[in-house]
């Protein structure tokens, strides 16, 4: 369950990205920073045959006093929030086109999904399900979280995890953003899911900056204005407190892909700013 309930925010936060350099990793100075911080872009989820953390990432992590997450998932007072928050909605279905229920009930079952479960828990857990069945895994049970193997290494152990967001704030904003009508947008297309994963992946962990933006606009389904909440929306508001942080201490800053680029992005946004932002490429 609880891989499950942090698995929930690996698809809406997956990499939606524009051409810029080939790296996922950047480096912040500038603007009066007494030491450099990072800037790093994750996929938040793999299999692990597939992931790996590059060098680069663990030579900026010794370089860094504390780490900082959209939120840390493995914060007990965290887990035990979104256990809480996790409960069916009654109305997800509601005046729903029945033609539409079908198709999704029939996709569900084929993928051994029982269509009760939407009785049991929200649908964005479905979705996470699906995810992960998407990553077709040849251990189901190995699958990596960036996020969490961040915190296992020897150069971030001990040190201070600060979060750029809460739980429930991610909560609300999934539960606002996703309707029955993705649901059944994702599934329509639910056969060539693993296919166009698997792509993104590769072009993940090689760092493909065109790819990822190519095949990340091929897989997203949220209408324009769901995608500026998920993106542009979120990135304005840490601006208001990634200057602190990073005054405060070097920091590494890892968010979801996503929201580094574009002129909305976390980059664009720092130089707006003062900082000078250049890529690590090695």
């Amino acid at each position: 369950m609880k891989r499950t309930l942090i698995s929930v925010f690996a698809l809406f936060l997956a990499v939606t990205v524009f051409a810029q350099e080939n790296t996922l990793l950047w480096k912040i100075s500038g603007k009066g920073l007494k030491k450099e911080s990072y800037l790093f872009g994750t996929l938040h989820m793999a299999c692990g045959e597939d992931f790996k953390m590059e060098d680069k990432v663990k030579v900026a992590a010794g370089k860094v006093d504390g780490l900082v997450l959209e939120v840390d998932l493995e914060n007990p007072n965290n887990l035990a929030v979104i256990q809480n928050l996790m409960k069916p909605n009654p109305d997800f279905f509601k005046d729903f086109d029945p033609k539409k229920k079908a198709v999704i009930d029939s996709v569900m079952k084929s993928k051994s999904l029982p269509v009760e479960i939407f009785d049991q828990v929200p649908p964005v857990v479905v979705l996470s399900l699906l995810t992960m069945q998407s990553f077709a895994c040849s251990d189901p049970t190995n699958i990596k979280m960036m996020e969490m193997e961040l915190k296992k290494l020897a150069e971030l152990k001990d040190k201070p995890v600060a979060e750029l967001e809460t739980p429930e704030f991610q909560i609300n904003l999934l539960n606002n953003l996703f309707h029955a009508e993705d649901l059944y947008n994702y599934l329509k297309d639910s056969d060539s899911q693993v296919a166009a994963t698997k792509k993104l992946v590769a072009a993940y962990f090689s760092e493909n900056i065109k790819d990822i933006e190519k095949l990340s606009e091929e897989m997203d389904y949220l209408s324009p204005e769901g995608h500026d909440k998920l993106l542009k929306e979120r990135n304005n508001a840490w601006m208001e407190k990634l200057p602190t942080l990073l005054k405060e201490k070097p920091l590494l800053v890892a968010v979801g892909a996503a929201h580094l680029v574009g002129e909305k992005g976390l980059i664009k946004l720092l130089k707006k700013q003062g900082y000078k932002v250049t890529p690590v490429l090695d």
